[in-house]
């Protein structure tokens, strides 16, 4: 499932320049923020959820979010019913990635696109986003623009949206 090479012949078709920092492997975005979220400006955690009819949500957001309020999340995206989170199966088939590397760079890989991006509102201010190259063994830099040139040649329109945190 390892479409990294892909990735990164995409990004070179596109002329867009990337920075790479390898590490070890992390599953989870707590281990990620622990070791290095310091030295990016805007890294990125990700969830894949789906609705009751079926849609797909990629969400991406700051390292550092809190947990989202699912429920109110979907009334904000008009999501049909409430959101449950995707299958490891569903991330392979739409995303090409295994659990611990969904990242809004697999948008490429999602053809039939199955896959509503919702990017951080955020995200806006911040100059770069730091995500995942596919794996989880590194993170790769791009410019926030050249995230939006990304997703708008894979045929995916972000929506911006101020994420509703769960109440403390």
């Amino acid at each position: 499932m390892n479409g990294r090479h892909a990735f990164f012949k995409l990004l070179d078709e596109l002329g867009i320049a990337s920075q790479t920092v390898e590490h070890e492997e992390v599953m989870t975005a707590e281990s990620l923020a622990a070791q290095h979220a310091a030295q990016w400006e805007f890294p990125v955690k990700n969830i894949l959820v789906e609705d009751k009819g079926k849609q797909l949500y990629l969400v991406t957001m700051h390292l550092l979010t809190p947990p989202l309020n699912l429920k109110e999340l979907a009334k904000r995206l008009g999501a049909v019913g409430r959101f449950s989170f995707a299958s490891s199966e569903t991330l392979g088939t739409t995303l090409k990635v295994l659990p611990g590397s969904v990242t809004p760079f697999a948008t490429f890989n999602d053809r039939q696109h199955r896959v509503k991006a919702v990017l951080d509102e955020r995200m806006r201010k911040a100059e770069t986003v730091s995500a995942h190259p596919l794996v989880n063994t590194a993170t790769t830099t791009i410019a926030t623009a050249d995230l939006l040139k990304l997703l708008a040649h894979s045929g995916h329109r972000p929506n911006w949206c101020a994420l509703p945190l769960k109440a403390a």
